[in-house]
């Protein structure tokens, strides 16, 4: 910055010694103003150099602190160990501000949560969990609603699932204000940070074009079906699925990626208008199963059925069995019964003193006709909680 003041100072004194130039009317006068306007110019230049440098070094260094710093459950469950003795003295009455239990992805969440709390009351623990949502996926100020009454009601921590990436900031700063400890489950809010339990979305998505791209051999057409824009599951989930491809497999060609906001009807409806536009598509990955299934439904009547892959995510009940039954093609499985109970254990962990990692991936993997038969504790290694004597 001084050194670009000085330069305008500077071509500031030679426009004024230009004017006092013209007002004599010499030659040399000219020619020297003429130079020393240049060599203000080259300095300003050099200087606008050096602050491009120091801008990308500021970039470098801003994207260096914000990677990655998550680490997997599964590589750090055997360094925590057993729950911490001091545990079976306290009382964990933990809140959860889900976004849609009509949506069996988040039904499976609260239930998930639920039972990490009867299994550790069976070790001894004092542990409720006590779980509240939205009337729907796109109810907003519904969850904002439920957030505020839990965050002025008697809970000891909160775990927190936001509809969209700002819709619960002020209820969550206000819980922060109150000093409530919280954790984030498979989504977050965008402007404040806290310890968070999530899905991995971009391997999620890695892992579904990968699986796509396999079948269809490399080349062909596909779609996205994406979920609601506002949220950063369904936005992370269809970039990178769409860059993985272009990165891996220039053969394949994304010839549509529509928003269906979470909604079957919509993704049907979508999925049919693609299909009419598109005879020889390939292949549809869809953000999530209720998505999917409504896809599928679209497929179904094109009678397309065997001929054009369905990939959604989550691993619903509905997804899994169709997927048993040679319908729907795949999931990606993030498990979000056992994704709540990591959850719980983290914040029960850390009410009883533990250090954890706050940034946490939950497990998952791609379920297809050769694994759908496993039960979700042979594909995970889930062994349970333990708890120090």
């Amino acid at each position: 910055m001084k050194k670009r003041l000085l330069a305008t100072l500077l071509a500031c004194a030679m426009t004024a010694t230009l004017l006092a130039g013209c007002g004599g009317g010499t030659d040399d006068t000219a020619s020297t103003t003429t130079e020393e306007t240049t060599d203000a110019a080259e300095t300003e230049e050099t200087t606008d150099a050096a602050a491009e440098e120091t801008t990308d070094a500021a970039e470098t260094e801003d994207a260096a602190e914000t990677a990655d710093t998550h680490v997997r459950y599964d590589d750090i469950k055997e360094e925590l160990g057993a729950i911490p003795a001091a545990a079976k003295d306290m009382t964990f009455n933990i809140g959860f501000c889900g976004k849609a239990f009509e949506n069996e992805f988040w039904r499976m969440e609260k239930e998930g949560a639920e039972a990490a709390a009867a299994a550790l009351q069976e070790l001894g623990l004092d542990v409720t969990v006590t779980a509240q949502s939205a009337a729907g996926e796109s109810d907003v100020q519904g969850q904002e609603t439920v957030m505020k009454a839990m965050s002025n009601g008697d809970y000891d921590a909160l775990m927190v699932a936001p509809i969209s990436d700002t819709n619960l900031t002020a209820a969550i700063e206000a819980a922060q204000e109150a000093g409530i400890p919280m954790t984030y489950v498979n989504d977050k809010d965008a402007n404040v940070d806290l310890p968070e339990v999530v899905a991995y979305h971009k391997e999620t998505a890695e892992m579904a074009a990968e699986w796509i791209a396999t079948k269809l051999g490399g080349t062909g057409k596909v779609a996205v079906i994406q979920g609601l824009p506002t949220a950063e599951a369904a936005r992370l989930r269809t970039d990178c699925f769409v860059d993985y491809m272009e990165a891996n497999y220039p053969d394949i060609e994304v010839v549509a990626q529509q928003n269906a906001d979470w909604d079957r009807t919509k993704a049907k409806d979508i999925a049919t208008t693609i299909i009419q536009n598109n005879p020889d598509i390939g292949a549809f990955y869809a953000n999530n199963d209720t998505m999917a299934m409504g896809v599928l439904e679209a497929v179904k009547e094109a009678d397309l059925l065997g001929k054009v892959l369905v990939v959604g995510t989550d691993g619903t009940t509905e997804a899994l069995d169709s997927i048993k039954a040679g319908e729907l093609s795949a999931t990606v499985n993030d498990f979000p019964y056992y994704q709540a109970q990591v959850a719980v254990e983290m914040l029960v962990r850390t009410l009883a003193g533990q250090d954890v990692p706050e940034k946490i991936y939950s497990p998952h993997a791609v379920i297809d006709s050769e694994n759908c038969d496993l039960s979700n504790e042979e594909v995970l290694g889930w062994t349970g909680f333990t708890v120090e004597e």
